[in-house]
């Protein structure tokens, strides 16, 4: 089975965990606190703005897992189901739980320690059970989301991904696949008609699994064209680079200035499909285009980090509460513009050193095991 690789989104997949971080750790606060321009301030929004990271990470997803798929259904005749879910266990579960006995067990203690309240609303049975963004919705809907440890709330989005991992291959293996273009379409359907009917709750638009899975079946549905339609992979290589410049430009145009015109729900309901489409072209033009201003993988340090985003996206978190535990005891409390830079610094800088002694010291030896269920 020919090995897959697509040596470009490492470097997106870096930049998605950025802007989630931009967000965390004060980040996007701190320059809007200095900087006045109205253009500059909509670059900075939109630097932190996580949402936007975690949707096109939803959009990675749905395309590589797709296509890995694909691509053993095409080479064996079927995929295993069994090594599908061994294979991501194997790489989500160890640190993703960790992460959650940490918040639930031991940040508790760390928080009585320096005299903090240590009331956490979250419920443990929904984050074993993989179904965490349930329970942030429950959160939110009881106006309790200010006491929720960001290590814990942060989980709701691998939680949808575990759940896609879990229904998804199962209606591959269902469906024939020369009706996999229609599945999509359907699925695609049942979301936006869901967000329609849930269009004036805001968490739920946000948060619930069939509300956002609209993004993973767009990667799902840009897999599938990349895999099966050669005239589809010939018309994103031929683009000429006037093209892929203007899209690019409409694209980041709408990112930077969409939310101006749209009302929030409107904006979570219609907005969002513009710019998971932009994602999906992103991803395509990196991988197929031969006009392409740049591949991104010359940007050689931030796409070696690229490997590292899973672990970076869960444990920057700690990384901030690490921080903001130094700042109580060291009685510290963020008001200059010096202390806030230390403050995101210190934190980014603990984020790259957690992921990366997490990704060599605990994950590979999961991720070695995976082998013995890839024929790749």
């Amino acid at each position: 089975m020919k090995r897959v690789f697509f040596e470009n989104l490492d470097f997106l997949r870096f930049v998605a965990f950025f802007l989630v971080f931009a967000q965390h750790s004060m980040l996007r606060d701190t320059l809007l606190g200095v900087i006045t321009n109205p253009y500059l301030q909509a670059a900075i929004k939109l630097l932190g703005n996580g949402g936007i990271g975690v949707s096109f990470f939803f959009v990675l997803s749905g395309y590589l897992i797709t296509y890995l798929l694909l691509n053993e259904q095409a080479a064996k005749g079927q995929f295993s189901l069994k090594d599908f879910y061994m294979r991501r266990t194997l790489r989500i579960w160890p640190l993703y739980f960790s992460v959650v006995l940490f918040g639930f067990f031991v940040y508790p203690y760390l928080k009585t320690w320096i005299g903090m309240d240590t009331n956490i609303p979250a419920q443990l049975g929904y984050y074993v059970a993989f179904l965490a963004n349930f329970d942030i919705i429950n959160i939110h809907h009881h106006l309790q989301e200010g006491n929720m440890p960001m290590m814990l709330g942060l989980t709701w989005s691998v939680a949808i991904e575990e759940q896609f991992y879990l229904v998804f291959p199962i209606l591959l293996l269902l469906v024939p696949n020369k009706y996999y273009g229609f599945l999509f379409g359907i699925l695609l359907v049942l979301c936006g008609i869901f967000r329609h009917y849930y269009r004036i709750d805001e968490t739920i638009l946000y948060f619930h699994t069939f509300a956002v899975m609209g993004d993973l079946i767009i990667g799902a549905l840009l897999a599938y064209y990349s895999f099966y339609s050669t005239n589809f992979v010939s018309i994103v290589q031929k683009l000429s680079k006037n093209t892929l410049v203007f899209v690019y430009l409409i694209g980041f145009a709408l990112l930077l200035y969409g939310n101006y015109h749209f009302s929030a729900q409107q904006s979570l309901i219609t907005y969002r499909i513009p710019y998971t489409l932009f994602f999906a072209f992103i991803i395509a033009e990196q991988n197929f285009a031969q006009n392409s201003i740049i591949k991104y993988h010359r940007f050689k340090t931030i796409s070696n980090w690229g490997k590292y985003t899973y672990g970076l996206y869960l444990l920057h978190p700690i990384a901030i509460q690490v921080l903001v535990i130094a700042y109580r005891v060291l009685h510290l409390n963020s008001s200059t513009l010096i202390e806030n830079v230390f403050y995101v610094v210190g934190s980014f800088a603990l984020s790259l050193i957690m992921s990366y002694l997490s990704y060599h010291y605990f994950e590979s030896y999961f991720l070695r095991l995976k082998k013995r269920f890839t024929n790749n």
